[in-house]
């Protein structure tokens, strides 16, 4: 799995969250998992949907230049249609208190591919 850092500017605002790169990772987000862990970050998705996802989280849009539109609270079993501008979504546990502002530039570090250890 592939992981992210998000930062703004030098803060950061989540560490080890699972980027999303490919349609099917996308797609599937935090569905089916027990725990949002850090997060998922979603590139080139605008709509999300909270169908089997088990709990709620905090959902921030971001447009093509990584700021960010929106920042709200998703509920289970929702549709939620992003703004116009929407391009990449970040979904983070609503643990997650960092403050963000609207307009507010974001960056991605994105990690290579972690390596499990394997059982002694």
């Amino acid at each position: 799995m592939t992981l992210c850092d998000i930062y703004s500017g030098r803060r950061l605002v989540a560490k080890d969250v699972k980027y999303c790169g490919t349609l099917g990772l996308r797609i599937l987000g935090l569905m089916f998992v027990h725990s949002p862990g850090a997060g998922a970050f979603l590139p080139v998705t605008k709509d999300i949907h909270m169908n089997f996802v088990r709990f709620e989280l905090r959902i921030i849009w971001l447009d093509k230049n990584f700021e960010v539109v929106e920042d709200k609270i998703a509920k289970k079993w929702r549709v939620y249609n992003g703004p116009k501008t929407a391009y990449n979504v970040l979904e983070l546990p609503v643990t997650n208190k960092i403050k963000i502002k609207i307009g507010e530039k974001l960056k991605i570090k994105i990690h290579g591919p972690t390596k499990r250890k394997r059982d002694a």
